[in-house]
């Protein structure tokens, strides 16, 4: 007999939705919350740099793997990244005359949004079969 069946333990059952497990570092949260003081910091000494920087970061740089990702990558991550791509094409429409650094904000959080959106989308639609 196995050892585990002689304790009386069963064997741990995933979940479909189960995540991969997280720990939080806290030596990662203390960088993560520095570097967002600096930028913060960088943003008003020399705000107009931050902005332009944030700006060619989100509408040049970010697309790229984004493209790459929806078109090479499969599972979550291709679902991902198709929904992170919607926003671009509706930024024009919902925001017509706002500035550089909101476009680049309201983006980021879309992004992410719509993405996060999709790819759960894709993890239902596998769960329930459909």
């Amino acid at each position: 007999m196995a050892k585990s069946e002689a304790a009386g333990e069963r064997p741990a059952r995933r979940s479909v939705f189960s995540l991969p497990r997280f720990q939080f570092s806290l030596g990662w949260m203390l960088i993560c919350v520095t570097v967002v003081a600096v930028a913060i910091v960088l943003s008003m000494k020399i705000g107009e740099f931050v902005a332009t920087l944030l700006f060619a970061v989100v509408y040049c740089v970010l697309p790229t793997p984004l493209l790459i990702f929806a078109v090479f990558a499969r599972g979550d991550s291709q679902a991902f990244a198709i929904g992170a791509l919607i926003p671009w094409w509706t930024l024009r429409t919902w925001l017509p005359e706002s500035s550089s650094l909101s476009s680049a904000i309201w983006l980021l959080v879309m992004c992410s949004a719509c993405g996060t959106v999709a790819a759960i989308s894709r993890r239902w639609i596998r769960f329930t079969g459909s």
